[in-house]
């Protein structure tokens, strides 16, 4: 176990030297669960050699168990921020440093992930049976009071199946009394309640073309802004249409 820490101590050096810093966490006894500044380690280092700046975002739980419900614009930060709680709270777990400046965590008994995957063509099932598949055994789980993360659940199902099925999920979850966060394009999922806390990812203009990887409660806004990735990528109709004549 020693070289395991002694390599951690190196990791945070070289981390800190790159403007991001890892700190202890403290352990709530009235099950708080608040941070400051966090941030998404793995983008830190992907972009170590480049002029880059990493965002970071504040979170603020409720004192019981609650779920953290993220809409917003597509490529707005929603999965990266996601990742940034899910890093906090598994090296919280281990013992050692989180990615933050300050963090509050109650002592959680595990910690749950289901991000999407691709979709296996030699499975000869559909990627929403595989997403089940991958959920069922997170749900059987006998462990209380874990930190779950689900990114992008049932996107190839209809919205109307994908907010029935998303709600089962989530009131699973609360019903064993987990923490966690649910990035979605469900926007009827954000609607808040004592366990339920909106999060929308934030953009610098009214258009949309700008994304500020900001992360803030509020109720969510029902647009994607996908136009200006649209014409980003030039797949207008117009465009598509030039290239097939070309």
């Amino acid at each position: 176990e020693i070289p395991v820490y002694l390599s951690f101590l190196k990791f945070r050096e070289h981390t800190e030297k790159l403007g991001y810093p890892l700190n202890s966490p403290e352990l709530s006894k009235t099950r708080e669960f608040h941070g400051k500044d966090l941030y998404d380690l793995a983008l830190v280092w992907k972009n170590a050699n480049r002029d880059y700046h990493v965002v970071a975002n504040n979170i603020s739980y409720p004192s019981h168990a609650a779920f953290f419900v993220v809409t917003g614009p597509n490529q707005g930060g929603k999965t990266t921020f996601a990742r940034s709680i899910g890093q906090a709270v598994y090296f919280s777990l281990m013992g050692l440093y989180a990615n933050a400046q300050s963090l509050v965590v109650p002592f959680f008994h595990g910690i749950a992930t289901h991000f999407e995957a691709e979709e296996r063509l030699q499975s000869n099932s559909g990627k929403l049976k595989e997403e089940i598949n991958r959920l069922v055994p997170m749900m059987k789980q006998e462990n209380t009071q874990q930190f779950v993360i689900l990114n992008e659940l049932f996107t190839t199902a209809t919205t109307h199946d994908a907010l029935i099925m998303g709600r089962e999920a989530v009131d699973h979850f609360l019903g064993k009394d987990c923490y966690g966060i649910y990035v979605t394009h469900i926007q009827e999922l954000a609607d808040e309640t004592e366990q339920i806390v909106s999060l929308v990812a934030q953009i610098a203009d009214e258009e949309g073309s700008r994304r500020t990887y900001r992360m803030l409660p509020m109720k969510a806004q029902g647009y994607g802004y996908s136009d200006s990735l649209v014409e980003e990528f030039s797949l207008r109709y117009e465009d598509i249409a030039r290239r097939l004549m070309e």
